[in-house]
C-alpha cells in the first residue's frame, strides 16, 4: 500500500511539473509570436531596409523590458484568474489590454504621446493574449514560435550595410570616403587612454536626398556623450559639417560611427587626441 501511495505521489509530481513546463513554454511561445508580429511591422515600416531593421533589433534593453513586462504582467493576471474564478477569458483580455495601456503613464505623464503609446501597448497585449489562446489549442505552434528568439538574435549580428563604388582613405588623424550609395554604418576605431580628449569634425557632401548621421560608442558599445562645438574649420565651404568633443572615461577602443540612409556623396572626418 505504501509503495502505491509513493508511486501515486510521484505521478502527481510528474503531472504537475509537466503542467508547469507546458505553461512556461506556452507563455514564451506566445511572446515569440508577438515579437514576430512586431518585427513584421518594423520590417514593413522600414521599407524592407534590413540595416535599419537590425538596428531596431539591437536595442536589447528595450526588447528585454517589453518581454519582461509582458511575462510578469500575464503571470499576475493568471494568478488573479486562479483566485477569482469568475474572471472570464474576455475579462483576461481586458486586463491585459489595460496593463499594456497604462504602462507608459507613470514615466511620461498624461498627454497625447502617452495615449498613442498606450493604445499601441494595448494592441500588443491583445495580440499576446490571442496568441497564447491559439498556441494552447495548436501545440505544434509552440516550437515554431519559440524559434523566433534565436532567429532574431542571429539576425541582429549580421551587418546589412550596403556600400556601392566605395573608395576611402585613412590616416592617423583623418578618414574620407566617396561613394555612389551608402546605406548602413561605417566605424572608425580610435584606441584611447583614460582621460584622453578627442576633438573631431565631420563633413557630409550630400549629392541626393539620402540621410546621414553620426555618433560615438565606447569599448562596450554604449553611446558616448558629445559636446557640440562651433565649427571654425572653413575648408569645407558650403558642405554640411559638424564639430564635437568627447572625453574617454576609460581606456579602450572608441568608435566614430557615421551612418547613411541611401546616401550618395562624400564623408570626411578629422580628429585630434589630447
Amino acid at each position: 500500500m505504501e509503495k502505491r501511495n509513493v508511486r501515486g505521489i510521484e505521478d502527481l509530481e510528474i503531472i504537475s511539473n509537466n503542467k508547469v513546463i507546458n505553461y512556461i513554454l506556452n507563455k514564451l511561445a506566445a511572446l515569440g509570436l508577438l515579437v514576430f508580429i512586431m518585427c513584421l511591422y518594423l520590417i514593413l515600416g522600414t521599407g524592407f531596409n534590413l540595416y535599419e531593421f537590425t538596428e531596431y533589433l539591437s536595442n536589447i534593453k528595450i526588447w528585454g523590458l517589453i518581454c519582461g513586462y509582458a511575462l510578469v504582467t500575464t503571470v499576475i493576471i493568471d494568478l488573479i484568474r486562479l483566485k477569482w474564478r469568475e474572471c472570464t477569458f474576455k475579462m483576461s483580455i481586458l486586463l491585459h489590454c489595460l496593463a499594456g495601456f497604462i504602462v507608459f503613464f507613470p514615466f511620461t505623464g498624461i498627454h497625447l504621446f502617452s495615449l498613442i503609446a498606450g493604445s499601441i501597448g494595448a494592441l500588443c497585449a491583445f495580440i499576446y493574449t490571442i496568441s497564447y489562446y491559439i498556441i494552447k489549442q495548436k501545440k505544434y505552434l509552440v516550437w515554431i514560435a519559440l524559434f523566433v528568439f534565436p532567429l532574431l538574435l542571429s539576425l541582429r549580428l549580421i551587418d546589412f550595410t550596403i556600400k556601392k563604388e566605395w573608395t576611402e582613405e585613412k590616416t592617423d588623424s583623418s578618414f574620407s570616403a566617396e561613394f555612389e550609395r551608402f546605406n548602413g554604418k561605417h566605424e572608425i576605431p580610435l584606441p584611447l587612454k583614460k582621460a584622453d580628449i578627442v576633438t573631431s569634425s565631420i563633413s557630409f557632401e550630400q549629392m541626393n536626398d539620402g540621410g546621414y548621421g553620426y555618433h560615438i560608442s565606447n569599448n562596450n558599445g554604449d553611446l558616448v556623450g558629445m559636446n557640440e562645438l562651433e565649427n571654425t574649420n572653413k575648408e569645407y565651404g558650403d558642405i554640411n559639417s559638424n564639430a564635437f568633443q568627447f572625453k574617454a572615461e576609460e581606456a579602450g577602443i572608441y568608435k566614430i560611427i557615421v551612418t547613411g540612409d541611401n546616401l550618395k556623396g562624400k564623408i570626411q572626418v578629422k580628429w585630434k587626441i589630447d
